[in-house]
């Protein structure tokens, strides 16, 4: 079993620079600027906790943004500190038996699940690595009334960012015995005498402090997220004495699909397709079939709520497309009906939804009639479009 790794996100800032908005509750896309944070985290593979910190006054705005979305790697919203490192501190002292912890400005809402990934392979080899990038600009040291001093090498000259990767042990204890202020988190582990590594940032993975820095964000947001694709596939059993439901649509047989819900084969390929496609997990992650709510449940109505969503991370259906693979029945009189009730469960035209009906040619399972199968590709947008 790999060691656990732990994440605080130190959002407890007060956002002076952003005209009276609180900056982590900044509207980035489609919804708040550190919502974007948490569903990095959440999404990272390597990531096992996550603390957010905030301050005193947005604990529960915090909390009440957390309960609204699914973050189950969050375990605590506690309050931060006085001072940045104060709020980490607190962070740190409520993650759980954590070898690693990951570090991260709530303010740095595009990071991505590579640079926590790689941040931790660096750390790994060397207790200590922070994300960083090449300075651009020629740097000058000056003096208190103006004067140039220094022009230092801009080839050893690097920009630090968030994520910071740490042995949980060493960066609690740098937090215990480091009582000055410090500007990072590294500088800390630094003065205990203990070596960090840079590992390649990105300069797309800007920190929010003020509305121009909100505008460039929002535009890099749309240039990364213009359109996602994605794909998905699923399989029930045929079983005398249940309906068969396809599309949202009952089609006369005399077998139905197996499974929790309805068993809408197809329609449970187009939820994965689009969860994929915003990388967001499958079904099961959503609507587990062990869950007593879902059992017997429309899939449209998981569909629809797949829509919702994925509004709130920011993205609309573009088009999606369906080929179901059965020996029977005839699905053809069936197939505009299905393209209504998707399209309607997705809120977009029915223009933009395909259904292709196959047959195995007698081959496997789905050729013997002992099931059905269907396969699904959904393209995303960050815009609805208006048809």
């Amino acid at each position: 079993m790999r060691d656990k790794v732990g994440a605080v996100i130190a959002a407890a800032g007060q956002g002076q620079r952003m005209s009276g908005v609180d900056k982590v509750f900044a509207e980035l896309g489609e919804g708040p600027l550190l919502a974007r944070v948490l569903d990095t985290f959440q999404e990272c593979l390597v990531v096992d906790e996550i603390v957010l910190v905030l301050g005193e006054e947005n604990l529960e705005r915090g909390r009440g943004l957390v309960g609204s979305h699914h973050w189950p790697k969050v375990t605590t919203t506690c309050p931060g500190g006085r001072r940045r490192q104060d709020s980490v501190k607190n962070g740190l002292q409520r993650l759980r038996d954590c070898r690693w912890v990951v570090i991260h400005d709530g303010a740095r809402p595009l990071v991505t699940s590579d640079l926590i990934e790689r941040g931790l392979a660096e750390a790994r080899e060397s207790g200590a690595a922070v994300a960083a990038v090449p300075v651009k600009d020629t740097i000058k040291r000056v003096s208190r009334d103006g004067w140039v001093k220094e022009t230092p090498e801009r080839d050893s000259l690097w920009t630090v960012q968030t994520p910071q990767v740490f042995l949980f042990d060493l960066i609690f204890r740098a937090h215990q015995e480091i009582t000055e202020d410090v500007s990072d988190d590294a500088t800390m582990v630094e003065r205990l005498g203990h070596r960090v590594k840079i590992y390649r940032g990105s300069y797309q993975n800007i920190k929010v402090t003020t509305t121009e820095d909100l505008a460039l964000a929002e535009v890099i947001l749309r240039r990364k997220k213009a359109m996602r694709v994605g794909i998905g596939y699923d399989v029930h059993r045929l079983e005398e004495g249940r309906r068969l439901v396809l599309g949202g649509v009952e089609v006369p047989f005399d077998k139905g699909l197996l499974g929790w819900s309805d068993a809408d084969v197809a329609i449970h390929a187009v939820i994965d397709a689009l969860l994929g496609a915003a990388a967001l997990g499958d079904i099961g992650t959503y609507f587990p079939s062990d869950d007593p709510q879902y059992r017997g449940i429309s899939s449209l109505v998981l569909l629809r709520q797949t829509g919702k969503l994925l509004q709130q991370r920011g993205w609309q259906a573009g088009n999606v497309d369906v080929t179901i693979v059965a020996q029977g029945p005839r699905l053809a009189p069936f197939i505009s009906g299905m393209k209504t009730r998707i399209a309607e469960a997705l809120s977009i035209d029915e223009t933009r939804v395909g259904i292709k009906a196959k047959t195995a040619d007698g081959l496997g399972f789905v050729g013997m009639g002992e099931g059905m199968a269907a396969y699904a590709v959904a393209l995303l947008d960050t815009n609805k479009r208006d048809d």
